[in-house]
């Protein structure tokens, strides 16, 4: 049976079969019938997630493309290939996100590969590593590590490229490793740690280590017995707690087990025989590690010395002029310092005395260093010139409490090739001898007045009779004028110098009891000693000792 179906394109007598609707049923049965409403609903539904899937997909490589041809041409700037002049040394970038850091990491090692890596650094020249102290300041550290990396001794092998090869006959590389401490975990110090570890590791053969103090909460931090002070003691205890935790891990070799995810293959570095020591918020110049360098030996020899520290905390541009110069120094400077082994673990004939044995346990990490239970005489050598410049002025522990007068320090941009210079009249008798001639040989004035006229033609003596006078002198000549421990600041013998006017002489405030005869017998000789305070101040300067309401006042 036939029934004619309506067309309107072809011929209406086109016939076609009519089948009864249970041959229909049938036929469905029989699974001849076509897709139902809901099945085809289905298989549309998932060709759709299926171009959606790949949609996506195509987005997210034709993003990657564009980041790894973005991070290609950064990383092609900053490698100081055929676009930039031979020698340029470029800040590394930093990328927040772990994901781009990794990628870059990744392109950089394809392209050093492609142009030469530099090579690693011999093992046995990694005996004086750089320590460096950081909390979450993470604009402060990165401006501290780029100055660190530009400065390193290392990149003036790498731009000598004709002697990349030689690496293993340089000698001892003071600043290597880079240890870098983190107080804590903040993300943002740690993207700074990773790009410089790329930069250390991979364009200087300088091995990057990270370690971690763990930071306590509030409520499960230990308590600390320590002295009623205006400010805050809490931050001066946390990084007390920071400094001797890192300084163990650091001259205990433990730092180079903590961290193993290095950019190359790494060999494990020596003990310590020294540690320079930094902060996230110090500056170095260009001939810091110079100085560390050709001091290194002296520091190790000489067992009255304690440290060498870069920073002089009368240092200001209207004070200082010679470059060249060093002096030994009865006062701890910190901020850029070198501390030796021995100091750090005790010697023989003084086991007591290791600064790791009881770590500031009032948490003034600094002060404690300076007690003369501690300190025991021993002395430090530092520039006239600083070659440190502590910037931090914010949200730091020391809450802006020297703001105006760190700001002021010169930090030196001559450069000294301090290998070159003869130091020996740093050692300890020869340094006594030819200063107390310099001093006692100054002409003595008894005015402000006059010291300030005829420092123009010679050095002057001034002299101070209490720590009050002292303060007085100081803060007229503007310099430091506090007192640590029965030690006035930068003080060598009590006596304290500056050059009034950045001239060619020196101007000296001494103790009454600098005279123009022969020094004490114990003049520059008190190292291993036990001079409390009251000592150092009555005994060997003839100072007058203020009663404690008179100390709280002028101090």
């Amino acid at each position: 049976m036939f029934r004619r179906r309506g067309n309107n394109f072809g011929n209406d007598d086109e016939a076609m079969p009519s089948y009864p609707m249970h041959q229909s049923n049938k036929t469905k049965n029989n699974g001849m019938s076509k897709p139902s409403l809901f099945a085809y609903r289905y298989t549309t539904k998932g060709v759709v997630i299926f171009r959606a899937i790949v949609a996506v997909v195509l987005l997210l490589c034709i993003l990657w493309g564009c980041l790894i041809i973005k991070i290609a041409r950064d990383i092609s700037n900053d490698a100081g290939g055929n676009h930039l002049p031979r020698g340029l040394i470029v800040r590394p970038k930093i990328e927040r996100h772990r994901f781009g850091n990794k990628l870059r990491q990744r392109i950089k090692r394809l392209e050093l590969r492609l142009e030469g890596k530099s090579p690693m650094l011999d093992v046995n020249q990694m005996e004086s590593p750089v320590l460096v102290f950081t909390f979450k300041r993470a604009d402060y550290f990165e401006r501290a590590m780029w100055k660190l990396y530009e400065n390193h001794p290392a990149q003036k092998y790498v731009q000598q490229k004709s002697n990349l090869q030689e690496r293993h006959d340089i000698g001892r590389t003071i600043g290597a490793p880079i240890i870098i401490s983190q107080d804590g975990d903040d993300p943002e110090v740690k993207a700074v740690i990773e790009a410089y570890r790329e930069a250390f590791e991979i364009n200087l053969g300088i091995p990057l280590y990270r370690i971690e103090h763990y930071r306590p909460h509030e409520d499960k931090q230990e308590e600390v017995q320590i002295d009623s002070w205006d400010i805050d003691p809490k931050p001066y205890q946390d990084l007390a707690r920071h400094y001797g935790w890192a300084l163990e891990q650091t001259f205990s070799g433990a730092a180079y087990d903590l961290d193993t995810q290095h950019d190359r293959h790494i060999s494990k570095p020596p003990l310590p025989q020294r540690v320079v020591i930094l902060e996230e918020d110090i500056e170095i110049a260009t001939d810091f590690f110079s100085l560390m360098n050709a001091t290194a030996d002296i520091l190790d020899s000489d067992d009255t010395l304690l440290a060498v520290s870069g920073y002089n905390d009368n240092g200001k541009t209207q004070h200082v002029a010679d470059s060249k110069r060093l002096v030994r120094s009865d006062f701890f400077p910190g901020l850029g310092w070198m501390m030796p082994r021995r100091v750090w673990d005790g010697v023989e004939s003084h086991p007591n005395t290791a600064l790791k044995n009881n770590w500031a346990p009032n948490g003034y990490w600094d002060d404690w260093i300076r007690e003369p239970n501690i300190r025991l005489g021993r002395q430090v050598l530092r520039p006239e010139v600083s070659r440190t410049f502590h910037f931090g002025n914010i949200h730091g522990v020391s809450q802006n409490d020297v703001k105006h007068d760190l700001n002021q320090i010169l930090l030196d941009r001559v450069g000294v090739q301090w290998e070159k210079e003869d130091l020996s009249y740093l050692k300890p008798e020869w340094f006594a001898e030819s200063y107390w001639r310099r001093v006692s040989n100054a002409k003595l004035v008894s005015t402000e007045a006059d010291a300030k006229f005829y420092i123009a033609h010679s050095d002057v003596r001034l002299v101070y009779n209490s720590l009050s006078h002292f303060e007085t002198l100081a803060f007229n000549f503007d310099i430091m004028a506090d007192e640590k421990a029965g030690i006035v600041r930068t003080g060598y013998e009590g006596i304290v110098e500056v050059r009034y006017g950045k001239g060619e002489f020196i101007l000296f405030l001494t103790p009454p009891y600098v005279s123009e005869g022969s020094p004490p017998s114990t003049f520059g000789k008190k190292a291993w000693t036990n001079v409390d305070k009251t000592t150092l101040l009555q005994e060997s300067f003839g100072l007058s000792i203020p009663s404690e309401e008179d100390w709280q006042m002028n101090w």
